[in-house]
């Protein structure tokens, strides 16, 4: 049997001594903090809590294809209040909280208030999603106190005296759950009267004040927000007015808003706003707090671009100074996106667009009630379908927009909508590619197909529609280039309605490009299509009808960015490419690329038999339209050579705008190595070369700066 190892003297000497020490050292330390310093450690404690408070991490930056940035970050103070420093202090609150409001009005701020109820009459205001929100929130937080307030007083209608004093009138039964269709305003104001010991010597506007300030305090709590900005973005005199004042519980907080370093895009660059109602279920690992992208780029790629918030625990005095912090999550900061736009061809596009216009107007001349109104062009890479430029005419800046929208909202000319993606305009003769490529495919013509113009198609007694000229016999070519109804009339015929709608189809065109924006489909002129206008008074589509479709202006309805996108895909030859606006995304620094998306192809034409042969028909009609057609008197001599196709849509009788024409031009550069293909619109322009000049202006803005100079001397060059 193994014998057991018994410990020596002096080993368990040391343990018995190393225990002593411990328990000396133990009850010292205890001797000190409950003896000799526990008065001073108490009052510390009683005066100092730990507050665990938001480190908003840094929003990414937005910047163009050259890494310009065109949405970056300014550092913005907020002034903000400890409530519980607040109801700590011997001063009456809601007192307090009227002096702050004075001191901020004076100096021409507002306090933060986003509560839906007006004052006298109280009543429910016009409110956003995030404001129900809000406001249901907290009806079911306070459900019981609300009951009972309601059971006590009666339905509550509100007296016309400046105070708005209340009377009880005949009680209504209460739903299982309170909401703002089942709690009025004037219940909901009482409520908050009694809950924060508003007295009624305060006059109606204070005691909705007090009780705004009061609600937004609590409601943060209630959803789990951080605490409430008093004053968001304070200059440095109302801060130190506020610190001066020695307000309990004021403290300056450090934050960063969105800056816009440019006045261009903004349909494209969006706005950063409160998480909606619908955004909760969109972004759930958001805060309820979080700001997150509204529209646009910001909104597109707000995953990449919001960052993650860290956590501060602060040390703060009962007067509400902070005396320590510690930080125990690092905030990581959002991703860079760099965009496909190219700001200075944005630039060019966007006074471009306004320019024309008013030359139009002008040679109208103001005692004329019908002028030119909305425009856009979209800007597309055939090459890669990265978009370079989307412009929408009239516009607004990104800067100052809220106290803007109000006024932008109610401009008949919509300076809202963005026209390149969410206005949806027949394509006139810019359609007859289609027409002619569907013939071609079918075998309803060859490329060398002639056809007799004579100025009226005389293809039935009864209905006999005209061309803008005699043009004798045209072939495919000449057609486009002159723009022949006639020609296009007869292919049209021969081909029948769903083969054309079936090319439309195959270009995109009548279907959304996943580009965003409030992006609309528009439609293509298919048997259903038709039949929606004609039935219960007829039950077919007639021939004259689906002619009219061959040259554009059937119920076809397309977006400027499908225009562009169906010209790009002409020009590279029958590939037609995803459009993108984000080429990729870079960590913070700048150091790292964490996303690069790659081109997609959405259809390739390329291999089909005989499309390659057809497709350079197509292009070559398009080239001799600017040197011998329709376009040839701006762009014939034009340094770049161009391949175009006007467009003269006609408006219909309803239409109550006037009698003019929206003017389209679809174009792509250069010829035989397309760079640049895009789509412009002008409503009420006209004929379509009246949208020329907004092409070339973009055109010469492009291959400027994209071709060398050669009469410049190149730097690092060893001359001979």
């Amino acid at each position: 049997m193994r014998q057991q190892k018994r410990l020596s003297p002096n080993r368990l000497a040391v343990m018995l001594g190393f225990l002593v020490v411990v328990c000396v050292v133990y009850i010292v330390v205890l001797f000190d903090l409950q003896v000799v310093n526990g008065a001073a450690l108490a009052n510390y404690a009683e005066n100092h809590r730990l507050v665990s408070r938001t480190v908003e991490a840094t929003r990414g930056q937005i910047m163009d294809r050259h890494e310009t940035p065109l949405v970056s970050n300014r550092s913005v103070n907020h002034i903000v209040f400890d409530w519980v420093t607040l109801q700590n202090s011997p001063v009456n609150n809601n007192d307090t909280l009227l002096e702050m409001v004075e001191l901020a009005r004076s100096m021409g701020y507002t306090q933060t208030d986003t509560l839906a109820i007006s004052p006298s009459p109280i009543r429910y205001t016009d409110m956003t999603s995030t404001q129900r929100r809000h406001l249901n929130a907290y009806i079911r937080h306070h459900d019981r106190g609300i009951r009972n307030l309601i059971r006590d007083l009666g339905d509550l209608e509100p007296n016309p005296d400046e105070h708005g004093e209340l009377f009880a009138a005949t009680p209504t039964p209460l739903p299982d759950e309170l909401c703002i269709e089942s709690v009025t305003a004037v219940q909901l104001m009482a409520f908050m009267r009694r809950r924060y010991n508003i007295s009624a010597e305060y006059t109606a506007e204070d005691t909705r004040t007090i009780a705004g300030i009061r609600f937004e305090i609590e409601m943060r709590h209630i959803i789990g927000m951080d605490e409430y900005n008093f004053i968001e973005d304070a200059s440095v005199g109302v801060i130190s007015a506020f610190l001066e004042r020695n307000f309990p519980g004021v403290t300056v907080q450090e934050s960063s808003i969105r800056r816009y370093n440019t006045t261009v895009a903004s349909h494209i660059l969006g706005r950063v706003g409160p998480l909606t109602e619908e955004q909760v279920e969109i972004f759930p690992d958001h805060p309820p707090d979080a700001h997150v992208g509204q529209d646009g780029l910001e909104r597109d790629f707000e995953n990449f671009l919001h960052g993650s918030n860290g956590r501060v625990v602060q040390t703060v005095t009962a007067a509400g100074v902070v005396v320590g912090e510690n930080v125990t999550t690092q905030p990581r900061p959002g991703g860079n996106v760099i965009s496909t736009l190219d700001s200075g061809l944005q630039a060019v596009a966007e006074a471009a667009l306004r320019s024309t216009v008013r030359q139009i107007n002008a040679e109208r001349g103001p005692q004329d009630i019908h002028q030119a109104g909305g425009a856009a062009v979209a800007v597309i890479d055939p090459r890669n379908g990265e978009v370079l430029a989307i412009a929408s005419s009239p516009g607004f800046t990104l800067e100052n927009f809220s106290e803007q929208f109000l006024r932008l909202e109610a401009d008949p000319e919509l300076p809202l909508l963005n026209r390149a993606t969410g206005g949806a305009y027949e394509p006139g003769s810019t359609f007859k590619m289609v027409t002619a490529l569907a013939g071609l495919y079918h075998g309803s013509i060859t490329e060398h197909t002639q056809i007799f113009c004579g100025g009226v198609f005389e293809e039935w007694d009864d209905y006999r529609p005209r061309c803008t000229g005699r043009h004798g016999y045209v072939d495919l070519r000449q057609a486009l280039a002159v723009s022949c109804n006639i020609y296009f009339y007869q292919v049209s015929h021969w081909l029948g309605l769903e083969r054309m709608a079936d090319f439309a189809e195959k270009f995109g065109l009548g279907d959304l490009t996943g580009i965003g924006f409030g992006e609309v489909a528009g439609q293509r002129s298919t048997w259903d299509t038709m039949m929606a206008i004609n039935y219960p008074r007829y039950d077919t589509v007639f021939d004259g009808q689906i002619v009219q479709v061959g040259i554009g202006q059937g119920v076809s309805l397309f977006t400027p960015i499908q225009l562009a996108n169906y010209t790009a895909m002409i020009a590279s030859g029958g590939v037609r490419y995803q459009p993108r606006l984000l080429r990729e995304v870079r960590t913070y620094d700048g150091m790292h690329t964490v996303y690069r998306p790659e081109s997609e192809i959405l259809i390739d034409l390329r291999d089909e038999p005989g499309m390659g042969v057809w497709f350079r028909a197509l292009q070559e009609g398009m080239r001799r339209t600017s040197t011998h057609g329709t376009a040839a008197r701006q762009l014939a001599n034009f340094r770049i050579p161009v391949a175009s196709k006007t467009g003269t849509v006609e408006i219909r009788a309803a239409d109550t705008a006037g009698r003019y024409t929206h003017a389209i031009f679809v174009a792509y550069a250069p010829m035989d190595n397309p760079q640049l293909a895009l789509a412009v619109v002008i409503e009420h322009g006209g004929s379509g070369s009246a949208a020329i000049p907004v092409a070339t202006a973009i055109f010469d803005h492009f291959f400027q700066d994209h071709t060398v100079d050669q009469r410049r001397l190149l730097e690092n060059v060893l001359l001979r």
